[in-house]
């Protein structure tokens, strides 16, 4: 694990744990601009209270206009391309028309609420007694113990609940709990751990302990479009924090983040899609659990924060919506979602120094990615990486390499700006243009983009 020299960390919400601490994994996984990974995530056991701001004293705040949930459209945003499918059924209810004066979180509440679940992993703990001799054979049993608990939402009539995959990674089974208590068994459907994302599903057609059947709890949820989310717009979160189902906190959005985007502890976000800020409380057990905006449209998934306690400071993350269109369907369909690789390993050189880059003898005015490593398309495509290692700041570094300048012709600056526009608008098999500064002339690269392996323990059908 990485040493951290900074008072404020990034955390990844991990489920509640049910033994009676809070178990949070920090965010310690290093990532290159085309979103290979190294490293472990780690963290530590940490409580926290919730923050929450009361919707009955809420102060009403006009919103702008939010499109309606379906729309489909071209382009990318700081939170990822607007494009894509809704996942799942076209089965939702509209965005909520706020009578005057009255709380947005108040009528969030009362309208998505049905649509929120808890998540609970379950552990399979088996045990033997009566082990002798004289020919007598030990007796097994088995049991089910709950492990950790999350928040997830309904967002079809066939049982599909979306949540973060921290929340059911390591799940040996799980279950669903709706907002009337009603507990069932779940199955997973398919999970990306690189955008922290899953699927479970509970049977439509199955019934409650009293017989009553379980599609008329599946209320599923309006989706927003958060290519066109407004900083400083309502926020509201409805999840289970601390374990306590139901829980609604209400906020704004407070930024937009790039992916990889470097946080003013230097810490990046490591989320794929980017993600929506917020100062609406979020703590452990809220992960998995929906943003919503004051129209009652999920603009978020909950994911991570940052903290020094690993409880809710106003710094809060969620992964955005049009990520989800994107990657969802696919989980439904193949179990996995399939990323596209470039092949670059770099470093941004917004991360230098003037007298660092005059030590490496780049022009002190040039931006754009300093080329580590290449590998698969890129090394195909000609791509040089770097050539010598040298020593700087404290850490070793390889010159020599290409210095990617432009994608597409977008201008690269920071190191999540590559990983962004792959993930974001392009697919495997498809190419890139990237433009390269190699011994002080630029160059034009075209790139075929490949099938990026998935991660480890996910399987595609």
């Amino acid at each position: 694990m990485k040493t951290r020299h900074s008072s404020l960390l990034p955390y990844r919400l991990a489920a509640l744990s049910l033994a009676g601490s809070l178990v949070l994994s920090a965010c310690d996984v290093s990532v290159s601009p085309d979103g290979s990974r190294s490293g472990a995530q780690a963290g530590p056991a940490a409580t926290g209270t919730q923050a929450a701001s009361s919707a009955s004293s809420a102060t009403p705040a006009s919103t702008p206009a939010v499109q309606s949930a379906g729309r489909t459209g071209t382009g990318t945003s700081a939170t990822g391309s607007t494009s894509g499918s809704r996942a799942g059924s076209a089965e939702v209810a509209g965005a909520l028309a706020r009578p005057a004066g009255a709380s947005p979180a108040a009528q969030v509440y009362q309208q998505a609420g049905p649509s929120v679940v808890n998540i609970t992993s379950l552990a399979v703990v088996r045990s033997q007694f009566g082990a002798g001799g004289q020919g007598q054979q030990a007796q097994q049993t088995q049991q089910t113990q709950p492990r950790g608990t999350g928040s997830g939402f309904v967002i079809d009539a066939q049982g599909h609940i979306v949540t973060n995959n921290h929340v059911v990674e390591d799940a040996q089974q799980l279950s669903v709990t709706f907002p009337d208590r009603t507990t069932v068994p779940a199955t997973l459907v398919g999970r990306d751990p690189d955008n922290d994302l899953a699927v479970v599903r509970v049977d439509p057609n199955g019934t409650d302990d009293n017989g009553r059947p379980l599609r008329d709890r599946l209320k599923p949820v309006a989706m927003g479009d958060s290519g066109r989310i407004t900083i400083g717009e309502d926020a509201i979160a409805i999840g289970s924090p601390l374990g306590l189902q139901q829980t609604v906190t209400l906020g704004i959005v407070s930024a937009l983040r790039q992916p990889g985007e470097d946080s003013g502890s230097r810490q990046s976000l490591d989320l794929l899609g980017g993600a929506v800020q917020t100062d609406a409380a979020i703590n452990p057990g809220n992960s998995g659990g929906p943003l919503f905006n004051a129209g009652g449209e999920v603009i978020g998934v909950n994911t991570a924060i940052f903290s020094q306690s690993g409880g809710s400071i106003g710094i809060g993350f969620a992964i955005p919506i049009n990520v989800v269109k994107r990657v969802v369907p696919e989980l439904i369909n193949r179990g996995c979602y399939v990323h596209p690789l470039v092949g670059v390993s770099a470093l941004s050189l917004s991360q230098m120094g003037p007298a660092l880059k005059q030590q490496l003898g780049i022009p002190t005015n040039q931006k754009g990615l300093l080329v580590q490593e290449a590998s698969a398309g890129a090394a195909q495509a000609g791509l040089r990486a770097g050539t010598q290692t040298v020593n700087a700041s404290g850490g070793q570094l390889r010159v020599g390499g290409d210095i990617v300048t432009e994608i597409d012709g977008r201008p690269l600056a920071a190191g999540g700006d590559l990983r962004a526009y792959i993930e974001n608008n392009k697919r495997p098999g498809e190419s890139v243009a990237l433009t390269v500064v190699r011994d002080g002339q630029p160059r034009q690269l075209t790139v075929a983009l490949s099938q990026r392996p998935p991660a480890e323990g996910v399987s595609c059908r």
